[in-house]
């Protein structure tokens, strides 16, 4: 691992493959170990430049003081497009999971000369909390149901097979599991 100064930040990367290969940045939910090795390592032998980073305030990147944080999701975003500016890599597939699939989608609206490519898993539109101005707010009938939904019996393997594609053990609601991707054309 090492860092990279982006956007007046050090962020922590780890690189597979070649370096004049095409970029794929991924964006893990806030560390790079939100990526598996073997899942980087595939798409590195499959010709591409893969790097993970950690967002702001994880593993080897910039962290700030936890009770008041100086910084948005449209920095985060940010950071991400300088990020791929400092690698060289323009335009970058980006991919984003958990968290990260929020800050690489405000990245790609905010940047889109950065990116070629947008995969998303395990994330949604907007961050928790109140939205950006341009963003749209929390669905309240979706959010409604994502959180009245009640637990499958654990006890009862068939119910959980059912339901377990879209629960989110232990924490009382339901996930979407899809993953989107997004192919920007000229």
């Amino acid at each position: 691992m090492t860092t990279i100064n982006a956007n007046e930040v050090a962020l922590g990367i780890e690189s597979f493959g070649d370096d004049d290969a095409p970029l794929v940045l991924l964006a893990g939910g806030t560390t790079m170990l939100s990526w598996p090795d073997a899942l980087c390592e595939r798409l590195a032998a499959g010709g591409r430049r893969v790097v993970r980073y950690d967002l702001r305030d994880s593993g080897e990147s910039t962290t700030a003081d936890p009770a008041a944080p100086t910084y948005t999701l449209r920095d985060l975003a940010a950071d991400a497009a300088a990020l791929v500016d400092a690698l060289g890599g323009v335009p970058a597939h980006l991919a984003g999971i958990g968290v990260g699939g929020m800050v690489a989608q405000a990245a790609a609206l905010d940047n889109p000369g950065a990116f070629s490519a947008l995969t998303l898993a395990g994330t949604r539109a907007v961050a928790p909390g109140k939205p950006d101005a341009d963003l749209p707010d929390h669905d309240k009938a979706t959010m409604k149901r994502l959180f009245t939904r009640p637990m499958p019996d654990w006890t009862d393997r068939e119910a959980v097979a059912v339901n377990r594609p879209g629960f989110c053990r232990g924490s009382g609601y339901w996930i979407s599991t899809r993953v989107w991707s997004v192919r920007f054309v000229a």
